[in-house]
């Protein structure tokens, strides 16, 4: 198993893009903003900021896949 890989597979094997990746964490910094602006719960919040952190990691892994030789 490669340092790269998620869930059995790599984000490339999935399908998943970096610019797909990129545009995610954009609608999930664009939510969170939203939230913090109407008051959300903290279980929003955390809910939110789970999904965002589990983003950028798949974003670096997607990084790492593009980058290192095969």
């Amino acid at each position: 198993m490669s340092l790269v890989e998620t869930d059995g597979a790599t984000c490339l094997e999935q399908g998943i893009g970096v610019e797909q990746l990129q545009e995610r964490i954009a609608a999930l910094v664009d939510r969170r903003q939203q939230l913090r602006r109407f008051g959300a719960s903290r279980t929003f919040l955390e809910e939110n900021r789970l999904q965002l952190a589990r983003s950028q990691s798949e974003l670096c892994r997607a990084f790492i896949e593009l980058h290192v030789a095969p």
